[in-house]
């Protein structure tokens, strides 16, 4: 790569950051990190603006609380619930939601400033629209920790057989120490609620 073209996207990259923070406030957003976020009572919706060269994209998470809570109840990692709500967005032990990704191009400075805009309305419309059962509804179709999702999915609807079969088949590695994956874990948690026809 040209010296000159790697100026150009150095600046870029920059001109990014910049626009980010100065306009996210505006949507009565919030930062944390590399991401911008809102919740309400139930739900966390994030964005997550990334550069690589000239190209430029935007990736939207949205998710309800209880992903997490029970995470962190098979994790043994409960006080979670009591930190501040950006962890959920940034968290190592979080579960990953993205539903949408933007993908530009951009040629010059000035598209960057309605790229920014565009991702913060967006990410605002999915905070007053997208609601758990529109999570439910796609959540099959997230592609990265499919498994970790199905699992806790069928956790909070009670469905603890299948949850525990699904464990059983699947060798889920997310989350776990050298001891134990997720599939042992979330097998060990369930076996505390349905004692009845689990293999043990």
């Amino acid at each position: 790569m040209a010296r000159e073209e790697q100026k150009k996207y150095k600046e870029m990259n920059k001109y990014l950051e910049t626009r980010a923070k100065e306009a996210f406030k505006k949507y009565h957003l919030k930062k944390k990190d590399f991401i911008y976020y809102t919740a309400n009572d139930t739900m966390f919706y994030s964005a997550m603006l990334s550069m690589n060269r000239n190209h430029l994209q935007a990736f939207f998470c949205a998710k309800p609380f209880w992903l997490d809570d029970i995470l962190w109840d098979i994790l043994e990692m409960e006080n979670n619930r009591t930190e501040p709500v950006s962890l959920r967005g940034i968290g190592a032990f979080t579960v990953h939601s993205q539903i949408r990704e933007r993908e530009y191009t951009v040629e010059d400075l000035a598209e960057i400033d309605g790229i920014v805009s565009r991702t913060f309305e967006e990410l605002v419309e999915l905070s007053e629209n997208y609601r758990e059962e529109d999570f439910l509804a796609e959540c099959g179709n997230i592609p990265y920790q499919q498994e970790v999702i199905e699992v806790i999915t069928l956790i909070h609807s009670g469905e603890y057989e299948k949850a525990f079969d699904l464990c059983q088949r699947k060798q889920i590695g997310f989350f776990g120490d050298v001891k134990k994956g997720f599939s042992e874990l979330a097998a060990d948690y369930i076996r505390k609620f349905n004692t009845g026809s689990l293999k043990k």
